[in-house]
């Protein structure tokens, strides 16, 4: 789950977004957030979660997943 948080907020930095914001389109929950990205205890998102940040973030879920 490493890669998974990192590259979310990896991507919402990109898109100069705070985590409110990002919950704000999302209809996440900003400490959910927080959380996916590694801020508090280690979570594992559900897909509906993942779909939801990704459309948000306007990239394939797969994005999420991606390795550098």
């Amino acid at each position: 789950m490493k890669k998974l948080t990192f590259f979310v907020s990896k991507i919402r930095l990109e898109r100069k977004l705070t985590t409110q914001e990002l919950a704000n389109i999302s209809g996440v929950g900003r400490r959910s957030i927080e959380r996916i990205e590694g801020k508090g205890d280690d979570i594992s998102p559900s897909i509906r979660t993942l779909c939801k940040l990704a459309d948000a973030l306007e990239v394939p879920v797969t994005e999420l997943f991606s390795y550098e």
